[in-house]
């Protein structure tokens, strides 16, 4: 079973695509076998550059953008490069390449915008070039498959879930149970909006809090964040007030590890503060305030709006304002943005200048990867500024560098404006400052006295709005901020956001390279999956941007709901399938909640997600390790075995010594139930339905093959009874408190069940 869990959980549609497509040996996974030649001829055809490129669109290239794209001109660094002399066909592939992932950059680009190291090439959207390319656009965005799929038709011969068990996962995930009878029957009754409301219900409590609170690990990686010292810390002439605690001078016991925690956790404690409280996302990179506690509240000189119920407790978070006291007024805030645990976890260095940390903040919050705009340029050519003047260069250096301004008063240690005083403080580097610094093509010195920013790279601004101030603005992140959430891509940015912090998954990104041979299949995923991501992003704006909501969107989204298909599809169609559907592997954290909701109490080798057997199982710490197991690896299945060999008779030997009314194991039988009997039989069966059901999510009957599976398991291991060791290892049940074996071997089939794929997924 374990052997094949992690191709089960990493292929989830295809593995059901592929045993519904043929049966037989070999690798036939498609309807038709010999179908092989078809995709080939087709990709012959479309390959074939029509009579409007070669007449109008390629006579245009040829005398303007392939003067600098081509090999070993200016632009041969970027995704864009023609061949010089080669045939109409090569070229055309080269342009078709380029436009099926960046059709919106090809055509701004071609007149100029937002920024063109090639002028405007096509003069404007009203020249007969310009026209002539948005024309042939379609056709060059065309796949050469032969199943393309119009829009909306991605989902087509899927199989989704029912409501019924969207409501086990949604239960599972959010409040780390299974539901409840009532919950079930009012679901059932009542439909999809009841089912919404429920799953909403859920999002409160401590085991909600945990999802957050892990869902902010997984974008923050706060693990990694220094507060003390390795000049990344805090500075107590910054903040006198917790000098001791900084500084370690005698404070408090406990107090500077609180303090620690709170200000390392400072960006997820305002995450979770927004969603607990239906606040707009928007808050995230704009509020004016962040979040505080009453231990570290009165630490940082804070302006706590509100009065804390019991200061002593460390998880209640009032809004704070923090002054500035070196340097006056109040310290900037701009949701996480200006918190020290971003500015330490997404580092920058007098050379890099914000850019990292600007390409984490618009990838979190404008749903826009850099780094796969364009491939960087194996050399940067001869040019004073390369990432201003190197087309190569600036296809990423033109929308990151204005907007790394915004980050422009804090320095690599993290402190605001460090150097000088009042109006004079700064956070620029000595060297851009010096004397000897390289001069402008005037022969004119780059930094002008009073300036914060530099002026051998792009004007400060956030694509084509100019930053006020833009080389000094002590507001800048703020301005940031702003910006960012009045960005109509800010949506499709949350949405972005809480698809990795819901299923632990990157959003699919279209194929850089759409030559290959499962091009066509990850192109038709990711537009499957962008078609839905748009209608969530909208609705999600226009009900003001409420978190919980939009995790109700994503839980019931086509993708988390698709469990199959309902009749053979293609190879192709199966590829396509394969990134999406059930199958989501539970991180360490939310398996050990489900233990506890589900089983009856958690495993101690996972109480500590970041450490020992918790760490061996979920492969993730917030700091080193940034991105949670998504496939099931043989270090889990050696983690996992020992986990359920602790603890199946736990679960077990604690379930029977409830009352049948309370048990959440086993309420239908007894410790005397045997398959020795048809009335036991009948009682085990009963039983191993209900398991199904709480553990496996599954509505089934006795007749089920699933369940006539988990019965054979039963009852081979009771009829073996008398071979078994007399005391399983760290098993507490025995032939003291287990005479008939019944216990024992119920605990075999929660180990079995525990350890299935149906257990550990959603």
């Amino acid at each position: 079973m374990k052997d094949s869990l992690n191709t089960r959980i990493a292929m989830p549609l295809l593995a059901v695509a592929a045993a519904l497509s043929g049966c037989g040996g070999g690798d036939s996974g498609t309807t038709t076998p010999a179908s092989s030649a078809a995709p080939q001829a087709a990709a012959a055809t479309c390959a074939t550059p029509p009579a409007a490129f070669t007449a109008d669109v390629w006579p245009s290239m040829a005398s303007t953008c392939v003067v600098c794209h081509r090999t070993g001109a200016v632009a041969s660094g970027t995704r864009l490069v023609f061949s010089v002399g080669a045939s109409a066909e090569q070229n055309y592939g080269v342009l078709r390449t380029f436009a099926a992932a960046n059709s919106d950059l090809l055509m701004s680009k071609s007149i100029g915008l937002p920024t063109h190291s090639g002028g405007k090439p096509f003069t404007d959207a009203n020249s007969k070039q310009y026209k002539d390319l948005a024309a042939l656009l379609p056709k060059l965005k065309e796949t050469c498959s032969t199943e393309v799929l119009a829009t909306g038709q991605f989902w087509d011969k899927v199989k989704f879930s029912d409501n019924a068990t969207m409501l086990g996962k949604a239960s599972v995930v959010f409040a780390g149970r299974t539901p409840t009878a009532a919950e079930s029957a009012a679901v059932a009754g009542g439909g999809e909006t009841v089912l919404r409301q429920t799953i909403r219900d859920y999002m409160q409590g401590p085991s909600f809090d945990n999802f957050l609170t892990e869902a902010g690990q997984v974008q923050y990686l706060v693990n990694g964040v220094v507060v003390f010292g390795n000049d990344r810390g805090l500075v107590s002439a910054d903040f006198p007030m917790a000098a001791a605690v900084i500084d370690n001078q005698n404070p408090p016991a406990g107090v500077r590890a609180r303090f620690e925690t709170t200000m390392r956790f400072e960006p997820i404690n305002l995450q979770n503060y927004i969603v607990k409280n239906d606040r707009s996302w928007k808050e995230i990179v704009s509020a004016r305030y962040t979040v505080l506690n009453g231990v570290t509240a009165p630490l940082l000189g804070a302006q706590v709006q509100g009065t804390f119920v019991n200061p002593a407790d460390d998880t209640e978070f009032l809004p704070a304002v923090i002054p500035n006291a070196r340097l006056g007024g109040n310290r900037e805030h701009a949701g996480v943005l200006a918190s020290h645990a971003y500015l330490d976890r997404f580092p920058t260095t007098i050379t890099n200048r914000n850019r990292h940390r600007i390409s984490e903040t618009v990838k979190r919050f404008s749903g826009v990867y850099i780094p796969l705009l364009a491939s960087r340029p194996l050399e940067e050519g001869q040019f004073r500024v390369a990432v201003m003047d190197n087309p190569g260069c600036a296809v990423c250096h033109d929308v990151m560098d204005p907007m790394a301004a915004a980050f422009q008063n804090y320095a690599p240690n993290n402190r605001f404006r460090p150097t000088g005083a009042a109006a004079m403080a700064h956070a620029l580097d000595n060297v851009y400052m010096s004397t000897n610094y390289m001069n402008d093509a005037k022969g004119n010195e780059f930094y002008q006295t009073g300036d914060n920013w530099y002026r051998d790279s792009k004007a400060p601004a956030y694509g084509n709005t100019a930053m006020p101030n833009g080389y000094n603005n002590a507001k800048a992140t703020e301005w940031l901020g702003d910006q960012l959430a009045a960005d109509p891509r800010f949506a499709m940015g949350a949405v972005h956001y809480w698809h990795k912090a819901l299923f632990h998954r990157e959003p699919l990104h279209a194929p850089t390279d759409t030559t290959g041979t499962d091009a066509a299949s990850r192109l038709a995923a990711y537009n499957g999956q962008q078609e839905e991501f748009k209608e969530i992003a909208a609705r999600f704006a226009a009900n003001g941007f409420k978190v919980k909501d939009l995790l109700v969107d994503l839980m019931l989204s086509k993708e988390a709901r698709a469990e199959g298909v309902t009749e053979a599809v293609s190879a192709q169609r199966a590829s396509a399938l394969s990134a999406v559907g059930k199958g989501h592997l539970l991180s360490t954290s939310r398996l050990q909640r489900k233990f506890v909701g589900v089983l009856g109490s958690g495993f101690p080798g996972f109480n500590n997600p970041f450490a020992g057997q918790g760490l061996a199982y979920g492969a993730f710490d917030a700091n080193v390790l940034k991105n949670p197991q998504t496939d099931f690896t043989t270090n889990q299945v050696t983690t996992l075995d020992a986990a359920l060999l602790t603890m199946s008779c736990t679960w077990t030997a604690a379930d029977f010594a409830k009352a049948p009314a309370a048990r959440l194991l086993f309420p239908s039988v007894t410790m005397t139930d045997t398959p020795a009997t048809q009335a036991g039989k009948d009682k085990i069966l009963a039983n191993i339905v209900h398991l199904h059901d709480k553990l496996w999510n599954q509505r089934v009957t006795t007749t089920d093959a699933d369940v006539q599976r988990t019965y054979q398991l039963f009852e081979s291991v009771y009829n073996d009874r008398a071979t078994a060791p007399a005391r399983p290892t760290t098993c507490q049940l025995n032939a003291g408190n287990d005479a008939g074996y019944v216990g024992r071997t119920w605990a075999s089939v929660v180990m079995y069940m525990a350890g299935d794929q149906n257990f550990l997924t959603f």
